[in-house]
């Protein structure tokens, strides 16, 4: 199973994971789009994160930025991080990565990781 996690703020994608108010996930194989209730997840904690994951059943998540020091747990739990994706709402985020269209921004990354 493939399951897209989008952080979520003012009905567009959030800035920063920290910054959301709620996530939008995605099933691969169902096509269906659910909305968390709320965020109350602390990115700070490493195990919180990754039982956020392991619950969830998340493979991929798309994000506009990133603090450098989440980099290093989401890829160690196998998660495909698209990074630099323009703030629009999940539902045109959703549709570019079914199409396979969606792209992470070289210039945020370059900017993340330097």
């Amino acid at each position: 199973m493939k399951k897209v996690a989008i952080p979520i703020a003012n009905k567009k994608i959030s800035e920063y994971l920290c910054g959301c108010s709620h996530f939008a996930y995605y099933d691969m194989e169902s096509k269906n789009t659910t909305i968390s209730e709320s965020a109350v997840i602390d990115f700070t904690n490493a195990d919180e994160i990754r039982l956020w994951i392991k619950n969830n059943g998340i493979t991929d998540i798309i994000l506009h930025r990133i603090r450098k020091e989440l980099i290093g747990i989401f890829t160690s739990e196998k998660i495909n991080l698209f990074v630099g994706v323009p703030m629009v709402s999940a539902g045109q985020i959703i549709e570019a990565y079914r199409c396979g269209k969606l792209e992470s921004d070289k210039n945020i990354i370059t900017e993340i990781i330097n």
